[in-house]
C-alpha cells in the first residue's frame, strides 16, 4: 500500500536466525529524512538517515545494519538477524514541517532459530542408528535361537532301551523251580 509519501516492500518476509534481510524504502515526495522504526513488539528507531547524509544506526542493530541509498530509494539490509528481531518494520518520512509520515504497510519480519531445527535433526541422529542397532541385535537372537531350536530337533538322540528279564516271569511253568544261585544249595 502507499499512502503517497513512502512505499515500503516488502509486506512480509522469514528468515532463519543468522541471515539477513532487505526492506526497501522508497519516498515520492521530498523529505528532510527516513527513518525504519519497530513498530509492534517494541516502539524504537533503528535507523535515521538525513538529507544531507547524515546517517544514526541505533544500538539494536549497531555492526548489523548496512543500507544505500540512490535519489529518493532507500535499501536497509539486517544482518545476523535473532529470534528477538521479529517485528513489524516501517519507513517513515521525516518531512520539512518536522512532521511524520509512515508507511501503511510496513515489513512484517519473522526470524525462526536454528536451535528447534538443529535440536530436531541431532534427536534423529542419534535415534535412527539406536533403533536401526537394536533391530539387527533382534533379528540376530532370533537367527540363532531358531538355529539351536532346529539342531536339537534334528539331533540324534540315544535310544532308551529296557531290558526286562523274562526268564521266570513270562513262564506260565508252575512247577517251582530251586535258584541256582542260592546258597542253600
Amino acid at each position: 500500500k502507499s499512502n503517497g509519501i513512502i512505499e515500503q516492500s516488502p509486506l512480509s518476509v522469514r528468515a532463519q536466525q543468522g541471515e539477513s534481510i532487505n526492506i526497501t524504502c522508497v519516498l515520492k515526495s521530498s523529505h528532510e529524512g527516513i527513518m525504519l522504526l519497530r513498530i509492534h513488539m517494541q516502539l524504537e528507531k533503528v535507523l535515521y538517515v538525513l538529507s544531507q547524509n547524515t546517517t544514526t544506526i541505533f544500538p539494536t542493530f549497531a555492526n548489523r545494519l548496512d543500507y544505500s541509498k540512490q535519489e529518493k530509494k532507500l535499501v536497509i539490509t539486517l544482518h545476523n538477524l535473532q529470534e528477538n528481531d521479529t517485528d513489524i518494520y516501517v519507513c517513515a518520512a521525516v518531512l520539512k514541517n518536522s512532521s511524520l509520515s509512515v508507511s501503511e504497510s510496513g515489513t512484517m519480519v519473522l526470524v525462526k532459530g536454528e536451535k528447534q531445527t538443529a535440536c530436531r535433526t541431532s534427536s534423529l541422529a542419534i535415534y535412527i542408528p539406536i533403533i536401526v542397532v537394536v533391530l539387527l541385535l533382534s533379528t540376530l537372537i532370533g537367527f540363532i535361537l531358531t538355529r539351536i531350536n532346529k539342531k536339537k530337533i534334528f539331533q540324534k538322540r540315544k535310544m532308551n532301551v529296557v531290558y526286562e528279564d523274562m526268564s521266570f516271569s513270562s513262564r506260565s511253568n508252575t512247577l517251582v523251580r530251586t535258584n541256582t544261585y542260592s546258597r542253600d544249595n
